[in-house]
């Protein structure tokens, strides 16, 4: 039988002369979904290639919006090509995206529902099939009209992508004239922008149309060219013989005035564009390889695991205009934020270390204890969130995990060694942070702890307290491992001394939860996840981590696609606009690293009943938002549509269900498995230039060096690599 379906698959080979090319993760169309399936308002939709980024429109086959190419954004710009048809001097529209905003917003606009047959209403393309990819967006659309006994038919389909060595966005425009005579037609640039925006150039950012092919402002331009010969004052040219297609290309160039104008008509375009797509699927190729990788007979896990590594990979960018040559943003805003990067910082340090140590370095660099937002041209405003040193931490740990190079403390920034700065940090929080009981104390001000729009999470904040305990026994250990026996006795004396102060003072044992303290006193119990990271400490005792987890239940902190932000219990405190931290919504990388720290804490099935939640997006997401909704799958315009943070689920397949633990010079395994898991396979773990597998069984676990066999073992058993 197996003979007779390889001698079928080579007959059908043989006749068709197709093969078949297996799509993998490493493939963008590993990624692709329908446009008519992704929950997310046009300008979320996004077309990256790590320099900036534009968002297409749905129901339009040319349409695109959102442009940011630092120093030009250009947020609210328009383009669409609209086809002037000269056999019947008809006008055909493509920005029916605005139309159909404006009709609902202020009535000014045609309704496109009634366009093509209402009287005197616009002819419009009829867009058909729409779909998405990393860098990528496909759309099809027709046309079939009579007008006084003339037919104007043809069939477009388009591609649109952006470049990664220039800002400019490409569309390839595909014509198929399906009438018996010739289609003459111009195909008119349509650009409509306010303003255009440079940063750090002076003058009139409104836009005002310079020509047909041009609009600008006094400091941005965007030009549109074609690989059409043929143009006029009005666009570009073109004749489809009749039953025939032709394809065009497109780039609309935006850049400075003083730069020199991209010429009208270029004959490379198509190049250009296949290279942008080469890089594409370079780097997705490279992000594949460089990760471990997962199979499983779980499918949405599989997904899952790798839309969250596209995600990372959607917040990385090589824009030479950058303040580092690889720069970790925290989304589409330009920004790189050491707590956003912490959630991820085990991807990176995977990926590529030496990119983690930039940022690091950034952080030290530009951040100096004030300011906690990196944006891509350097710091801004005076605006310090006080979990810079706990994320710096993270950020260290995962560094010294994969590399095992402690010669980063030695490294200088703005002057300092890194060590020196870290010590810094915990002088700040012993001296300025401190109350007369020894607790760290933040003051009134909600937002240095988190952005959360009621008051009252303020003053003493159980999580600040014992994210401080962790940080100390940590540096306790660095000092140890520098060799400054002195610091490590003291960094150990004081968490020692915290840690009994807040079991005194927090610690709520009739709710099984840390209390908020007061300087007059009271006390108050808020119920925010943030309390959940205390999980990835290794000094709570027994009761306390089961009177946390006792909280993670239906209802109560957990919903359909995640972890409440604040349980619903917490009626003072519940937020469902604030999202990611204040209720409704859960912040892109909390479930994931509430999943690995409830592994690693031995509640494997709760970890795995979190995960599994969040899996739950992918249905709806093509890539893990900043804060969507728990209960349904949503998520606002106020936030970002990509977070780098997106990688902590990664980070909870490998360290939480595939049970990976690296310490210094020595590798162990404990895995756990599911039933709704199944069969499933973690390869290319790389680890002291060595390479291994981890394949979950139902009753047992394998380890693989390479190809081979190297070990059987049970479940609840450690497999130990040296």
């Amino acid at each position: 039988m197996k003979r007779i379906k390889i001698l079928i698959v080579s007959l059908l080979i043989s006749l068709t002369g197709i093969t078949q090319h297996k799509i993998t993760p490493a493939s963008p169309e590993y990624y692709a979904m329908d446009r008519e399936d992704i929950h997310f308002d046009d300008q979320q939709v996004l077309l990256v290639n790590y320099r900036g980024f534009v968002s297409p429109q749905q129901y339009s086959v040319t349409q695109f919006t959102n442009v940011q190419f630092e120093p030009i954004e250009a947020h609210k710009y328009q383009f669409n090509l609209n086809f002037y048809d000269k056999d019947t001097k008809r006008l055909i529209e493509d920005d029916v995206p605005t139309k159909w905003k404006s009709w609902i917003d202020d009535g000014k606009s045609y309704d496109p529902l009634g366009s093509n047959f209402r009287p005197n209403s616009p002819s419009i393309m009829v867009t058909q099939d729409e779909k998405w990819q990393p860098n990528q967006y496909y759309r099809s659309a027709t046309f079939h009209k009579e007008y006084n006994n003339t037919w104007v038919s043809f069939g477009a389909k388009s591609w649109t992508s952006v470049a990664n060595n220039d800002d400019e966005v490409f569309i390839k425009l595909q014509l198929s004239n399906r009438n018996s005579k010739n289609l003459e037609m111009t195909l008119i640039p349509n650009q409509i922008a306010e303003h255009l925006y440079c940063s750090f150039r002076e003058g009139n950012t409104t836009a005002k149309q310079i020509d047909a092919f041009t609009i600008g402002s006094e400091v941005a331009h965007a030009r549109v060219s074609s690989s059409i010969k043929e143009i006029s004052d009005k666009g570009f040219e073109i004749s489809i013989p009749a039953g025939k297609t032709k394809t065009y290309f497109f780039a609309i160039k935006f850049y400075q005035p003083d730069q020199s104008e991209p010429a009208i008509v270029q004959n490379d375009i198509k190049e250009r564009m296949e290279v942008a797509d080469q890089k594409t699927r370079e780097m997705l190729a490279w992000a594949y390889n460089q990760l471990p990788q997962l199979s499983s007979a779980n499918q949405e896990l599989v997904e899952y695991y790798y839309r969250c590594m596209l995600s990372v990979m959607m917040c990385r960018y090589e824009n030479p205009n950058y303040i580092t040559d690889v720069f970790w943003a925290v989304g589409t805003w330009p920004f790189t934020i050491s707590w956003d990067n912490s959630y991820s910082s085990d991807v990176l340090a995977m990926l590529e270390p030496e990119s983690l140590k930039g940022a690091i370095l950034t952080d030290f660099e530009h951040v100096k204890m004030k300011r906690t937002y990196v944006g891509w041209n350097g710091a801004f405003w005076d605006n310090l969130y006080i979990q810079e040193p706990f994320a710096l931490q993270v950020m260290i740990e995962a560094y010294l995990r994969h590399t095992n190079d402690y010669s980063l403390f030695t490294t200088k920034a703005s002057g300092k060694s890194v060590w020196e700065w870290m010590q810094g940090w915990v002088n700040e929080l012993e001296n300025n942070y401190t109350n007369d009981l020894g607790l760290i104390d933040v003051g009134y001000n909600t937002e240095k702890i988190i952005e959360i729009r009621t008051d009252g999470y303020n003053h003493v904040v159980p999580i600040t307290n014992t994210l401080t305990i962790d940080l100390l026994y940590t540096m306790a250990e660095w000092a140890e491992r520098l060799g400054d026996k002195k610091l490590q006795a003291k960094y150990f004396k004081n968490a020692k001394k915290l840690e009994t102060l807040v079991d005194k003072h927090l610690w709520n044992q009739e709710l099984a939860w840390f209390d908020n303290l007061y300087p007059d006193g009271s006390k108050t119990s808020i119920w925010t996840y943030h309390l959940f990271d205390m999980l990835g400490a290794d000094y709570l005792s027994d009761q306390q981590s089961y009177g946390l987890v006792s909280h993670l239940q239906e209802g109560e902190f957990l919903g359909k696609f995640g972890v409440y932000s604040i349980a619903r219990r917490d009626s003072v405190h519940w937020d469902l606009i604030d999202s990611d931290w204040g209720g409704g919504g859960q912040y892109a990388g909390m479930p994931g690293r509430i999943s690995r720290n409830l592994y690693q804490k031995g509640f494997a099935g709760k970890g795995w009943d979190v995960l599994k939640r969040n899996i739950r997006y992918i249905e709806y997401f093509p890539y893990l938002p900043q804060n969507p909704r728990i209960d349904t799958p949503e998520q606002d315009r106020s936030s970002m549509p990509v977070q780098i943070a997106a990688g902590a689920g990664m980070e909870a397949v490998i360290f939480g269900t595939f049970g990976i633990n690296i310490e210094g010079d020595t590798l162990s395994i404990k895995p756990f498995n599911h039933e709704d898991i199944g069969e499933a396979i973690l390869s290319n773990i790389k680890f002291k230039g060595r390479t291994f597998g981890i394949q979950l069984n139902r009753k047992t676990f394998l380890v693989y060096e390479n190809d081979k066999l190297i070990a059987t073992k049970f479940y609840g058993e450690s497999f130990l690599i040296k």
